[in-house]
């Protein structure tokens, strides 16, 4: 799905503001894109349905258009109205999607966009947000509300809401694989047959393609002496797309790429055919009032401490971020490891139809991820439990389905359980583990257990064969508490734990990259084992450095 452009041929316009917020008879007014938990305190362990709406001017000319609305996030299920008529239904955070609405309109005048959003707590959703039948007693760390994973489940509308135009037949999708010696090849979907031409241009190279009663199309453009996108070196290319119908253009767009090779040899990964080591984090979305809502000004936050403490890469944990930022890390030459929201996946989840969901939202996410030269890898899962058969098979068709989206990009997924606990693991291109030694496991032992963590790492390689990379690992720090001698939950132990196991970690010649768990502290269920925050990060909530990160500073340099 292409990211929304104003051009020539497209008309975009932003629906981001004030929404009318209703649940039962109480309406008010809500801020989008933000989760609803922060903004009111009655609304903080709310989940359940609301109804937003807000009207927009819809102007004559669109009449002969084919117009969209389209959603880069809501949690977790949405149903859309158009003046009253429900227009499209999704399920899943995370990820876009868009509603044709040009039939329920009225043009030239005021129309009412409505959408019911339920963020029930689902046990069969992805994730699955609440444990089932008697495990909701027991809950993650005995945690309220009793979800399966180690964050808040945010709900609302989190992501931009846009109004766009295009003709009726558009250019509705971009493919675009390159080499580094030059060649682009990129593919191109029409949203219907059209019989013209397609011309393509980068920088000074151009391709005039023929189309006949196809809604597709493809090419190829030398680009002789690329420029390598790389780390801290974004250098990126723009592919403009003009689409002729009756010698008369009908669409235009421009998606911007980067040359650049990304590949695992000897259980080394290569950028470029240059043996890397991917120094960086775990994040999540979130922050203080807005929840999971997209900010530009957080993101630029984020990206300038990633920076200033030198870290190369951190993978979008635990589910796909917003495009802003991947297009964001293509401009600042920072590596992503791309994630689904499979986090919590356990045995009674392994069925055909969550298989069939799982698979749709791999493809979706790789389609709307693909050209981002940022994006190295991908993750189809993260801590699951994987020890039956048909877990064996779920995992193994997931990476089948990744793998026929995308030829070029190593595919993984994180384990935390041991190597015999991870059927699927035989399947995948390299192995990510989350460890936690002298926190869960061995909890305020960091010297007794760093023989542990080395003999962890040597076993994952040698049961699989493969590459390692460190997902997870470190520990909380409540920001000013200090120990002496370092004790749990003292910035002292959090800076020792990290800095020794880093040092096992980065020992081990088969280890492709260490991600320490977390970049930033931020908003978990509440339970006995989270003072109000998971503050595993290396920041604060609001972005202030913890003596961990000062630590990583001087070892990342």
């Amino acid at each position: 799905m292409l990211y929304p452009q104003k051009n020539l041929k497209r008309e975009l316009e932003c629906m981001d503001g004030l929404w009318d917020f209703k649940i039962g008879d109480d309406i008010r007014q809500i801020a989008v894109p933000a989760s609803w938990n922060e903004q009111y305190n009655d609304l903080f362990d709310y989940f359940g349905k609301a109804e937003y709406s807000k009207k927009i001017f819809i102007p004559e000319y669109y009449k002969d258009k084919a117009v969209y609305l389209r959603f880069g996030s809501v949690a977790s299920k949405a149903e859309v109205f158009v003046n009253g008529e429900s227009v499209c239904y999704h399920e899943g955070t995370a990820l876009p999607f868009e509603c044709k609405i040009d039939t329920y309109l009225k043009f030239g005048s005021e129309n009412l966009i409505s959408v019911i959003v339920d963020n029930s707590l689902d046990p069969w959703a992805l994730p699955p947000a609440v444990l089932h039948n008697n495990e909701g007693r027991v809950g993650f760390f005995n945690s309220y509300p009793p979800v399966t994973y180690d964050f808040f489940p945010y709900g609302g509308i989190q992501r931009s809401v846009y109004v766009y135009t295009t003709s009726p037949v558009s250019i509705k999708n971009i493919k675009i694989d390159t080499d580094i010696n030059g060649d682009v090849d990129f593919s191109v979907i029409f949203s219907d047959k059209v019989t013209g031409c397609l011309n393509a241009y980068i920088e000074n190279k151009s391709v005039n393609i023929e189309i006949d009663s196809a809604d597709n199309a493809k090419g190829r453009i030398k680009i002789e002496n690329p420029r390598l996108w790389d780390i801290g070196k974004p250098e990126l290319y723009d592919l403009k797309l003009e689409l002729f119908k009756d010698d008369e253009l009908i669409d235009t767009y421009v998606q911007n790429f980067g040359i650049r090779k990304i590949e695992i040899v000897d259980n080394s990964l290569l950028l470029n055919n240059r043996k890397i080591f991917l120094k960086g984090f775990g994040k999540h979305e979130d922050f203080h009032i807005i929840g999971k809502g997209f900010n530009n000004a957080i993101m630029v936050k984020d990206f300038s401490l990633l920076k200033w403490i030198g870290a190369n890469s951190f993978r979008t944990s635990h589910y796909p971020y917003d495009e802003q930022i991947l297009s964001y890390a293509d401009q600042n030459g920072i590596l992503v490891i791309g994630e689904t929201p499979f986090v919590g996946l356990n045995e009674r989840m392994y069925t055909e139809s969550i298989l069939d969901k799982a698979n749709g939202i791999i493809r979706e996410m790789i389609d709307r991820d693909y050209n981002h030269p940022s994006v190295i890898m991908w993750s189809l899962a993260n801590e699951p439990n994987a020890e039956s058969d048909e877990a064996e098979l779920f995992f193994k068709s997931m990476y089948e389905t990744a793998r026929d989206k995308d030829k070029s990009r190593p595919i993984t997924y994180v384990a935390h359980l041991e190597p015999k606990n991870n059927r699927g693991m035989k399947y995948y291109d390299l192995i990510c583990i989350n460890k936690y030694y002298g926190w869960y496991l061995a909890p305020g032992q960091i010297d007794n257990t760093l023989d542990e963590l080395s003999d962890c790492l040597d076993l994952f390689h040698i049961e699989s064969g493969k590459g390692v990379i460190v997902a997870e690992f470190g520990a909380d720090a409540i920001a000013g508490m200090h120990t002496d001698p370092p004790q749990m939950f003292s910035e002292e132990y959090q800076t020792e734990i990290i800095k020794k196991q880093y040092e096992v970690i980065k020992s081990k010649d088969y280890v492709m990259g260490a991600h320490v768990w977390a970049f930033a502290d931020f908003k978990t269920a509440q339970s006995i084992s989270r003072i109000i925050l998971n503050r595993k990060g290396v920041f604060t909530r609001d972005r202030q450095p913890k003596m961990a990160a000062h630590m990583l500073k001087k070892l990342w340099e």
